[in-house]
């Protein structure tokens, strides 16, 4: 059983980060995995990237179809996040590909061009899609906020300053629509990375009628453990006698990432905690909090012992697919406070492993915060709980299990009964 994961990096996003550690659980598992993508930044010699031809001819097409795609997002007048469904490759991004019995399709945009890897794609080769948002059932948005009408068939896209019925994302959803017929029946199959995200698929004009399973991102728990706290805070220069709250978000000018109502919530707080963060930049309105911010942690090891010398992680985040940070914080131990969005509360279980508090309410994540710091026992129990929950539900052996049996069951109803499937356990 050969599976190719696609991808558009193999360490870089939430998204990228999810489908190498998907690769790496399939791995260890038995199965031959590999990963087909456009930027390589690890040394795994399972990822293959792709090089886009060198010649004079394959360099103008890209470089035609590049601008004639942006001037058509341009027209468009993009507001918010939009990925387009198709790239500059063209199909291009095809050549050298490896030979593999199913594809695995992960975070794409950008590298993939959808349609005519749709259009070219073997039939008898069976295709997950794995949804780490929500732009594969969209007209290009990863969100929708308070939009529905991804339900129907998109148009009118308020993240668009020209929109209408017949507008990008109306454009963009029937070239996926058109895409997806050209598979036989039951060899694409969806697989959300949380309940929240499933079943938005679900409610989707694009995919009701396909085949949308739920299978949770898996965790190395031998890398994100329970650390010695002291140990680590002194790793970091951090006080011992102040109690530690950590945040970190890719960039935290992302409204969706919710910095608006940490910052509310610090203002809240009688008496301010240390506040350990990383990502791209630290925010202004926190500069007066006692802090130390990382900068960009490439390290698996490194970001485990960031989590274990804070007492809890806050995660205001407005909407969410699944939220891999706070799966590593509770894998160390550390409970989480967050707003009770998206796929969050898939593993931020209220009063047992962390506390949940209303979308935008920054007052009750004020106070979730205050009463974890004032009572380190509880806060202990929870952060125990939510360890216990990660090493029984989220470790990369049940993610391989659960990717491994729907991958032999798509490849054994599409004739490949033959192919050699290593055994369950």
């Amino acid at each position: 059983m050969r599976i190719l994961q696609i991808s558009h990096y193999d360490r870089q996003g939430g998204a990228c980060i999810a489908a190498y550690r998907q690769h790496q659980a399939l791995l260890r598992a038995g199965v031959d995995s590999r990963m087909w993508v456009r930027h390589k930044e690890t040394a795994d010699p399972a990822v293959m990237a792709h090089c886009p031809p060198a010649g004079i001819s394959g360099r103008l097409r890209r470089l035609l179809r590049r601008y004639y795609l942006a001037s058509q997002q341009k027209r468009a007048g993009f507001l918010g996040e939009l990925f387009d469904d198709r790239s500059e490759h063209g199909g291009q991004e095809r050549a050298g590909i490896p030979e593999c019995d199913l594809i695995n399709v992960q975070f794409s945009q950008g590298f993939l061009d959808h349609p005519s890897f749709f259009r070219a794609l073997d039939p008898s080769i069976p295709v997950v899609v794995t949804l780490h948002e929500m732009s594969w059932f969209t007209g290009g948005c990863s969100y929708a906020g308070d939009c529905v009408n991804f339900r129907e068939s998109c148009g009118h896209c308020p993240l668009l300053a020209n929109p209408g019925e017949n507008d990008f994302s109306r454009r963009a959803w029937l070239r996926r629509e058109e895409a997806f017929a050209r598979r036989p029946a039951g060899s694409l199959h969806f697989v959300a990375d949380s309940r929240w995200i499933a079943e938005q698929a679900k409610a989707s004009g694009l995919l009701k009628d396909y085949p949308v399973s739920v299978i949770h991102y898996g965790l190395d728990t031998a890398v994100y453990q329970p650390l010695d706290r002291q140990a680590s805070r002194h790793a970091f220069g951090i006080p011992d006698h102040l109690p530690v709250v950590a945040f970190c978000a890719a960039s935290v000018t992302d409204e969706r990432k919710g910095m608006k109502h940490l910052v509310e919530a610090m203002e809240g707080l009688p008496e301010k905690p240390f506040l350990l963060t990383w990502g791209r930049s630290f925010p202004k309105a926190l500069e007066t909090v006692p802090h130390l911010h990382l900068g960009h942690i490439d390290s698996e090891h490194l970001m485990a012992l960031t989590y274990n010398a804070a007492d809890l992680f806050v995660m205001p985040s407005l909407e969410e697919a699944f939220g891999q940070t706070a799966l590593e914080a509770l894998a160390c131990a550390v409970p989480v406070v967050a707003f009770e969005v998206g796929g969050i509360p898939d593993m931020v279980r209220s009063e047992k492993t962390g506390l949940l508090v209303p979308k935008k309410d920054s007052r009750a994540l004020s106070s979730a915060i205050r009463q974890l710091l004032g009572n380190s026992q509880f806060a202990q129990q929870l952060g125990q709980s939510g360890r216990a929950m990660v090493v029984d539900e989220f470790t990369y052996a049940q993610n391989a299990k659960k990717y491994r049996k729907l991958y032999q069951s798509l490849l054994q109803s599409s004739g490949h009964a033959k192919i050699e499937v290593p055994a369950l356990p």
